[in-house]
C-alpha cells in the first residue's frame, strides 16, 4: 500500500516567520513533540470503495501547541489538482496573467511568490468552506493515469465546532493536503481586486498536553479512464455531506414573490427595461419611500430577455396583464431597435440616446466588439419567447426573423474547429477573438434555431461545434470564457449554456451521446454546487440560518454564490425523464434538482427586510459562503454576506428554473 499521509506541522510563532519567507515549508511534527499515527478501517482505494483512514494526532511535548498541521497526499507523476469551486488543473496558471483580474493560478515556478507575482504561486491553502465540496483531488496522467486524494470533514468537530480545517495543492511538492487550522496562502482572496495578506489571527489550531484528536479520512488511489473521473469522488463526497437546504417558501410562492418584486420595483418605463439595481433610498418629505436605480441597461445578462422572458412565463402563470405588458415591451424594443445593420448582430446596450456595444462590461474586456455571450443568449431567449408565445396562440414573425439574421451572423465566423467567435467586430461582424466556452450560447441559439424552423442543414456543423466545446472545455473540467469581467477564468456560467445546448441537440438527433454530454457538464456544474451547509459568519446570512447548499460558485475570480445556476432545473429534469442510466445516477441528479429548487426558494425576502433590506420578493446576486466577496457594508461600517440590492437577473434566474414547469 502507497503511504498516503505525510504530517508536518509549523507553531504559531514560526508561522509568522514562514509568512515573512513567503514559505509554506513546515517543520517536522517531531519538531513540537507531536505523534502522528494512522488506522486504515477499510476500503481499497477505488472510486467505489476509498480507504477509510483514522488519523490521530497526539501533543507529547509537555506543552500546549498553537499552529497549523498539516497532512498531505503525494502524486507519483505530474498532477493537475482539483479543489472544488477553488481549483481546477492550475487555473490556467500557465496562462499570460498580467490581466486586470486576479485570481488563484498555479505555477510550480513560483516557489516564494512575491506581492509582484500575484496571483501566481506553487502553493494555495485555503479555509475549508472555500470549497463547495470538503475534497481535495488530484489527476496524475501518465502512462497509467490515477486520480488520488481525499475527502474529510471541512471543520474539525468535537461535541461542537472548534475550528476551521484548510485544504491545500501544491504544484512544485505535486501533493494536495488538509490542514488542522488553516491558511489563506500566499494571498487571502477576497474579490479580484481586493487581495489581503496571508492570514496570522483567528486560524491556528490549539492541541492542549497530552490531548489526542482523531478524524476520518477517505482516501482514493484509482486507475482514471480520463480526468472526469473525477465526478465519481464528488458523488460519494455529496453523499457522505450532503445536508438539505432548508424549507422555506412553496414553489408557487417563490415565483409569485419573484416576479411580482420585479413587476413592481425594477420596470423602468423611460427605459424600456429592468433596472440592473434596485435600492432603497429612503423617504420624501410626504413619507413616500423611494428607491434609486443603478439602469446599466442590456439586451440579456443583466436585465434585459433573461428578465423579460421569465417575467413573460410568470405572467401567464398568475394572470398579471402588468407583468406581461413589461416583459413583451422589454422584448419588442429591442427587436425594434437593436440591430447593428454593419455586422447584422445586435448592440448589447443602450446609453440613453444610441444602442452600442459599450456597456458597463466593455472596459473589461480584451477585444472590444459584439459578445457571443450577450448576443447568442439574447438570441436563445428570444426563441425561447417566440416558442411560448406560439404555444399559447400569439405568433411574432419579426422576432423569428430577427433571430435568423443574427444566427446566420453568429454562424458565419465559426472557426475550423467549430468554435464561435468570442467577439465579433462592430464593424462588420468577422469573428476577432476565440478561446471560450461562453460562446456555447450562439451554439444554444443555432440550434433551438433549427429545432423551430426545421432547419437541418447545418446539424453536421453543430454536432462539430458541440464536440469542439466539449472536448476543449467540459471534458477537461477547465470551463472559461463566460463571465465577461473575469479575464477567463474557470467558471461555471459557460458550463450552464452547453447544457442547454446538448439538450436542444439531443432534441434534434435522439443520440444518447449528447446525453453522456450533458450528464458529465452537469457533473462540472456540480463541482461549483455546495453539498452541505457551511458555517457563515458574516449578517445577514449567519443570522437568518441561511443554507449554502444547492446554489453555485459563481467562478474563482468571483468567489460567492449567484443563482444562475438554479436556471437549468428543466435541463436536469430532462436528463433524468430521458437518460437510461443506473438508479443511483438519477436519484443523484433528482437530488441535486431537489437542492437546487429548494435553495431557490429560501435565498429571497419572504417578508420586507428579512435580508435586512428591501421588500417582500427582492433578491441580490451576491450570497458570501465564506471569506470570499465580503465587501459590501452596513451603515455602521461592518461587513456584509450579501448585497443590499433588488437584482433582477438574479430573480428571475431563480423564477426560470421553478417555471419549468409551463403552463
Amino acid at each position: 500500500m502507497v503511504e498516503f499521509l505525510k504530517l508536518s506541522a509549523v507553531s504559531k510563532k514560526r508561522h509568522l516567520e514562514l509568512v515573512e519567507e513567503k514559505s509554506d515549508i513546515y517543520d517536522s511534527p517531531e519538531v513540537y513533540g507531536l505523534n502522528y499515527q494512522e488506522k486504515i478501517l477499510g476500503g481499497n482505494g477505488s472510486s467505489a470503495s476509498p480507504y477509510k483512514i483514522e488519523v490521530s494526532i497526539q501533543n507529547t511535548s509537555g506543552i500546549d501547541f498553537e499552529g497549523i498541521m498539516r497532512l498531505e497526499i503525494e502524486a507519483d507523476g505530474k498532477a493537475d489538482f482539483y479543489l472544488p469551486g477553488f481549483m481546477y488543473g492550475s487555473n490556467r496558471g500557465d496562462k499570460p496573467w498580467k490581466v486586470d483580474c486576479k485570481f488563484p493560478r498555479l505555477n510550480s515556478a513560483f516557489t516564494n511568490p512575491s506581492d509582484s507575482d500575484c496571483p501566481l504561486s506553487s502553493f494555495y491553502m485555503v479555509r475549508g468552506d472555500r470549497l463547495s465540496h470538503p475534497c481535495a483531488l488530484m489527476y496524475i496522467n501518465g502512462n497509467s493515469p490515477k486520480i488520488r486524494g481525499f475527502h474529510t470533514s471541512p471543520y474539525y468537530c468535537e461535541k461542537d465546532f472548534v475550528q476551521y480545517g484548510g485544504f491545500t495543492c501544491n504544484s512544485k511538492r505535486q501533493t494536495v493536503g488538509y490542514t488542522f487550522g488553516y491558511e489563506n496562502a500566499p494571498w487571502l482572496f477576497i474579490q479580484s481586486h481586493t487581495i489581503l495578506p496571508r492570514q496570522t489571527s483567528k486560524n491556528y489550531f490549539t492541541l492542549q498536553t497530552n490531548q489526542k484528536i482523531t478524524q476520518i479520512f477517505d482516501v482514493y488511489d484509482f486507475d482514471a479512464a480520463s480526468v472526469t473521473d473525477i465526478h465519481k469522488v464528488i458523488r460519494n463526497v455529496y453523499e457522505a455531506y450532503h445536508e438539505a437546504p432548508r424549507q422555506s417558501a412553496s414553489l408557487e410562492e417563490a415565483i409569485k414573490d419573484l416576479s411580482l418584486a420585479v413587476c413592481d420595483y425594477a420596470w423602468l418605463p423611460s427605459q424600456k427595461c429592468y433596472s440592473g439595481f434596485v435600492r432603497e433610498a429612503g423617504f420624501d418629505q410626504k413619507g413616500k419611500e423611494s428607491f434609486s436605480y443603478n439602469v446599466i441597461p442590456s439586451i440579456s445578462w443583466t436585465n434585459g430577455i433573461v428578465v423579460a422572458y421569465p417575467q413573460l412565463v410568470a405572467s401567464a402563470r398568475l394572470n398579471n396583464k402588468k407583468m406581461r405588458e413589461q416583459a413583451l415591451e422589454c422584448i419588442q424594443n429591442i427587436v425594434d431597435n437593436s440591430l447593428n445593420k454593419a455586422s447584422s448582430l445586435p448592440y448589447e446596450t443602450f446609453d440613453g440616446q444610441n444602442w452600442t456595444c459599450h456597456g458597463w462590461w466593455y472596459g473589461g474586456m480584451h477585444s472590444g466588439g459584439h459578445s457571443a455571450y450577450l448576443d447568442g443568449q439574447f438570441t436563445y431567449y428570444l426563441l425561447k419567447a417566440y416558442q411560448f408565445e406560439k404555444e399559447n396562440g400569439r405568433i411574432h414573425d419579426d422576432w423569428l426573423t430577427f433571430s435568423k439574421t443574427v444566427v446566420h451572423a453568429l454562424e458565419r465566423e465559426i472557426n475550423r474547429v467549430g468554435e464561435y467567435p468570442f467577439v465579433y467586430s462592430e464593424t462588420d461582424g468577422t469573428g476577432i477573438e476565440y478561446d471560450s466556452l461562453g460562446s456555447s450560447w450562439a451554439l444554444a441559439a443555432s440550434i433551438l434555431f433549427a429545432l423551430i424552423t426545421n432547419e437541418t442543414k447545418n446539424l453536421p456543423l453543430f454536432e462539430k461545434s458541440l464536440t469542439h466545446y466539449y472536448e476543449t472545455f467540459i471534458a477537461k473540467l477547465e470551463c472559461y470564457g463566460s463571465p465577461l469581467d473575469t479575464d477567463k477564468a474557470p467558471d461555471n456560467e459557460g458550463v450552464l449554456a452547453f447544457i442547454r445546448a446538448a439538450k436542444l441537440f439531443h432534441q434534434l438527433t435522439k443520440k444518447q451521446l449528447y446525453l453522456d454530454y450533458i450528464e458529465t457538464a452537469l457533473d462540472q456544474e456540480f463541482s461549483y454546487k455546495f453539498c452541505y451547509n457551511g458555517r457563515i459568519e458574516v449578517p445577514p446570512l449567519s443570522k437568518l440560518k441561511w443554507n449554502s447548499c444547492g446554489g453555485s460558485i459563481t467562478s474563482v475570480c468571483n468567489p460567492h454564490i449567484h443563482p444562475m445556476s438554479s436556471s437549468i432545473i428543466s435541463e436536469m429534469a430532462y436528463f433524468i425523464e430521458h437518460a437510461k442510466k443506473d438508479s443511483r445516477t438519477i436519484e443523484y441528479i433528482k437530488n441535486r434538482m431537489k437542492d437546487t429548487i429548494l435553495w431557490g426558494c429560501q435565498t429571497y425576502n419572504h417578508f420586507d427586510g428579512e435580508f435586512d433590506y428591501g421588500k417582500k420578493g427582492w433578491i441580490s446576486e451576491r450570497f458570501c459562503y465564506s471569506q470570499g466577496l465580503v465587501v459590501e457594508k452596513y451603515k455602521d461600517g461592518s461587513p456584509s454576506s450579501t448585497w443590499f440590492a433588488l437584482m433582477p437577473w438574479a430573480s428571475s434566474s431563480v423564477l426560470e428554473g421553478l417555471l419549468y414547469q409551463q403552463l
